[in-house]
């Protein structure tokens, strides 16, 4: 009998606070392993880096790769704030440094030949156990297609593979930056993978989840936890006889050198961004509830890169003011953080007045929302470019009267464009831009068109 040992770790998004933590309890587990002649790996299961950190934003990645590579991970896949946040060129140089080797099978340039820096699985010897890790990654296609990429199906390219390799390997393990509902229905439809080594979703999943002959197992976010799975195999029945799965908060003391290595990393990263882009002079306070010159900025910026009638933003966006004097990339960052990308939308006229009552809810205005790229606290009112209206009350309500698109009366039936963000393109918050024709503009995000209109106007 031999015991297979799994560390995994799933979006961190550059939650680093518990980091020292990880790295001390991974070298106590990894080094007794060790001397017990135990095999082990250690893996990560995407969106490690997240753009919201200066550590990430500042390096571009490379302080992540860095932290994976002195941490001493084995195998990682990437989520889609690595795919999509970054341009084709920045990603493909971000792994150039990497002492690990990244698995992923369903990303493709677009000559149909996968990046260099990746492969799409590894057949991998533990004590004479013959693994294989397959990666694959959530196929945000009208996002990767608008930075050059082919990101294909990941559950076709998964059957492909698992046929091909079924009879080169005893064990199958499978690295899934797609979800849970994705990881249970690849538990239930596909044979012969025996641990699902999950994240996307930000399950936490204590024991894991069996389904079937699959073990499952996603270890939450940011950190907070480090995940061990184990698989007994029998070496004379050359099977799986025994699965466990177990996650462990991270409060073991933390290593010193790792947190030192954070935050000198963090520093180099606020370093590289004391580019100036503009001297203001007069303060730009900002406001979640009212309309502020900073968020009529944004609304202006969407409007104008978008090439739309209408800009909409939420004020939320916008996390802090700026003070008069210089303003550096580093501090459109820190009061911009969110890897989130310009989108166009056709909508009606009708569909705007409602989408402007919406914004005038309460409810909508201080929604903790968590997730879609957003990095704030609340949601904050709807902000508008070239659109006014006058804000009335009826029974208590506040409700929109005498709409206007540019100084003219909006008109319900036609068509208008809206310069808005992709993040109302997910969930319900505002189902027009949900159901409406999108155009996304990558790799540009919130923050570079807020610097780019600081500019104009210094």
């Amino acid at each position: 009998m031999i015991s297979l040992h799994f560390f995994h770790t799933n979006d961190i998004h550059s939650h680093f606070d518990h980091w020292a933590n990880l790295v001390t309890f991974l070298n106590r587990e990894r080094r007794g392993l060790r001397a017990e002649g135990q095999p082990y790996l250690t893996l990560d299961l995407g969106d490690h880096m997240d753009r919201a950190n200066p550590l990430t934003e500042g390096l571009l990645g490379e302080g992540n790769v860095k932290l994976l590579n002195d941490a001493g991970y084995d195998f990682v896949t990437i989520g889609n704030n690595e795919g999509i946040t970054f341009t084709k060129n920045i990603l493909n140089a971000v792994y150039s440094h990497r002492r690990f080797t990244v698995v992923l099978a369903n990303l493709y340039d677009t000559n149909g030949k996968r990046p260099d820096w990746c492969r799409p699985y590894v057949i991998h010897n533990m004590n004479g156990v013959r693994v294989g890790l397959v990666g694959l990654t959530a196929a945000f296609d009208k996002f990767y297609r608008q930075l050059d990429w082919d990101i294909r199906d990941p559950f076709t390219e998964l059957s492909t593979i698992v046929e091909k390799i079924k009879p080169e390997t005893d064990i199958i393990v499978l690295l899934s930056h797609v979800g849970l509902p994705f990881d249970e229905r690849v538990a239930r439809e596909v044979n012969g993978i025996d641990l699902i080594l999950g994240a996307h979703t930000h399950h936490v999943l204590k024991h894991g989840l069996v389904i079937g002959k699959t073990l499952i197992v996603q270890a939450g976010k940011f950190c907070r936890y480090a995940g061990r799975a184990v698989l007994d195999y029998d070496e004379e029945q050359r099977r799986v006889v025994h699965k466990t799965a177990e996650l462990i908060p991270l409060t073991t003391p933390p290593d010193e050198s790792a947190g030192q290595e954070v935050c000198c990393l963090k520093k180099e990263g606020i370093a590289h961004m004391q580019h100036r882009i503009a001297v203001l002079d007069h303060e730009m306070p900002v406001s979640w509830f009212q309309e502020t010159e900073a968020t009529r900025l944004m609304a202006d910026a969407l409007r104008k890169w978008c090439h739309a009638e209408i800009g909409m933003v939420n004020a939320g966006v916008i996390l802090e003011g700026l003070h008069a004097g210089p303003v550096t990339r580093y501090d459109i960052h820190r009061i911009c953080p969110h890897p989130i990308n310009p989108c166009k939308v056709s909508v009606t006229g009708r569909e705007i007045v409602q989408m402007v009552n919406t914004g005038l809810d309460e409810a909508f205005q201080t929604y903790a929302l968590k997730g879609f790229g957003f990095r704030g606290k609340m949601l904050g009112k709807l902000i508008f470019s070239h659109l006014t209206y006058q804000n009335i009350k009826k029974d208590g309500t506040p409700q929109a009267e005498d709409v206007r698109v540019n100084g003219r009366p909006i008109r319900l039936e036609k068509e208008y464009s809206v310069g808005t963000i992709d993040v109302f393109t997910f969930g319900t918050f505002l189902l027009p831009v949900v159901k409406a024709k999108q155009q996304f503009f990558l790799p540009e995000t919130l923050r570079d068109l807020l610097a780019w209109r600081l500019t104009q106007i210094r």
